[in-house]
């Protein structure tokens, strides 16, 4: 029999999940732009032949750093996670499919992952404790207007 977690136990699990996974994109964005560099990072991966190195180590950067800080939020969940899996894809093909499984010798378990939980979140939306559920229960609530000139 298929039953799912009840409401509140599944958006705490799909903060937590955005969170564990925005911070790991975090990390590796903030790498690229902060420490190594768009420079280095670029040249890292012309030397993995990945094509247009200097414009895809810029869109992988901003896709990393800019889109786990929405992930985290929980805005635009879908179009990040979607953005990441395209990163997540490009690396597995790339650089860690040819290493076997284990991350340990260069595999793609990470990437895979990451990939799955993005798939997840992209199903299921970023839950209750996000801006985007909050901006939507805003928006749902009426506006009271106060009474027009003249009226009682």
């Amino acid at each position: 029999m298929f039953r799912s977690l009840p409401a509140p136990s599944r958006d705490w699990m799909l903060l937590l999940s955005r969170v564990v996974i925005g911070v790991v994109m975090f990390a590796h964005g903030f790498q690229k732009l902060a420490i190594d560099g768009i420079g280095q990072t670029s040249a890292g991966f012309e030397n993995m032949s990945i094509p247009l190195a200097i414009v895809s180590a810029s869109f992988v950067t901003v896709v990393e750093f800019a889109g786990s800080v929405l992930m985290v939020a929980g805005v635009a969940t879908l179009l990040v996670a979607s953005l990441e899996l395209v990163t997540m894809a490009g690396a597995a093909i790339f650089v860690h499919i040819p290493h076997g499984i284990f991350v340990g010798d260069g595999g793609w378990e990470l990437v895979g992952v990451l990939g799955a939980g993005l798939l997840a979140i992209a199903a299921t939306g970023p839950g209750r404790y996000s801006v985007a559920h909050l901006m939507r229960t805003r928006e749902s609530v009426p506006q009271q207007r106060p009474p027009a000139f003249g009226t009682t």
